[in-house]
């Protein structure tokens, strides 16, 4: 396993929307895991549990 000086990219698609705390504590729940870790929001908007909408995202 090599190492590597770059910080880790995640980025993050989910339907959970952001009405509530669910993407806040992931994305704390990620940061206590990989504190140096990168956190990119694509987008939390995607209609609930539609695989090929985030399918779509993710591919664009």
């Amino acid at each position: 396993m090599s190492h590597s000086s770059a910080s880790p990219l995640i980025t993050i698609t989910t339907d959970f929307g952001t009405e509530d705390a669910y993407v806040p504590s992931m994305k704390g729940t990620m940061l206590s895991i990989c504190p140096e870790a990168r956190l990119v929001d694509v987008t939390h908007e995607i209609s609930p549990q539609d695989v090929m909408e985030a399918a779509f995202v993710l591919r664009s």
